[in-house]
């Protein structure tokens, strides 16, 4: 069960704002939670689910395999440098919908 695209705009902000203010308590309708990040530098990230059938985004997945395994728990963990995932999916390609989640 997710939160309605109406309720996305309330987390956001109305001018569509790439950073959530504050944690929602499950995720947006359409939208999977991600941990990045290596050596304690840890960011999350709500990435729209259409990005997850993305060549470059799949390449990420399968470093995360390879990390932790198929069988993780818990959040989705990536392997990356968060400052580097940021930049590229945030900045770059902004079509596929990623927001920053603030820590609280």
């Amino acid at each position: 069960m997710g939160v309605r695209s109406s309720k996305l705009s309330q987390f956001i902000g109305a001018r569509g704002a790439k950073r959530l203010k504050f944690p929602p308590p499950v995720a947006p309708r359409g939208y999977v939670p991600v941990c990045v990040g290596v050596d304690g530098d840890t960011r999350r990230f709500m990435v729209h689910t259409k990005l997850l059938g993305h060549a470059e985004f799949l390449e990420l997945l399968y470093r995360s395999a390879e990390e932790y395994g198929f069988c993780n728990d818990g959040v989705l963990r990536i392997p990356y440098e968060a400052k580097d995932f940021e930049e590229y999916w945030m900045i770059k390609r902004s079509k596929p919908k990623i927001y920053k989640v603030e820590p609280v």
